[in-house]
């Protein structure tokens, strides 16, 4: 349980650190290419593709910061753009990358989920000892 908590805290704490020093599209996609590369073993070919990609979509979805659409329009952009990157990815990589980047994601969702289950435990404990 205590292991949850600080990588919770963590979590918070490295966003808060991210959204203070906001990264240009291009630095953001060369991070997120990186990644990729370690993760899959990229050729060069396959990297320049993969940035260029990341590149557009983070554009794309900068743009959205600053287009004046309600928050549910922005959502649902962004959750489109980052399905057509998906596709797109998946045409550059080899079905051996693409196995492995789908284990991924999975590992990640699962991930995410429980820690969304740790932190709705905590808040129910901190709001029952409110309540007390």
């Amino acid at each position: 349980m205590k292991k949850i908590t600080a990588l919770f805290i963590g979590v918070l704490i490295s966003g808060s650190i991210l959204a203070q020093t906001e990264k240009s599209v291009a630095d953001r996609a060369k991070v997120q290419t990186e990644k990729m590369s370690e993760e899959l073993k990229l050729t060069a070919d396959q990297k320049s593709k993969i940035y260029e990609i990341n590149l557009g979509v983070n554009q794309k979805i900068d743009g959205l910061k600053t287009s004046g659409l309600s928050e549910e329009e922005k959502k649902k952009a962004m959750h489109h753009n980052n399905e057509a990157r998906k596709e797109m990815i998946k045409a550059v990589l080899t079905k051996e990358q693409n196995d492995i980047l789908e284990k991924k994601m999975v590992e990640r969702k699962e991930m995410r989920q429980q820690i969304r289950k740790e932190v709705r435990k905590e808040i129910k404990k901190s709001d029952k000892n409110k309540s007390e």
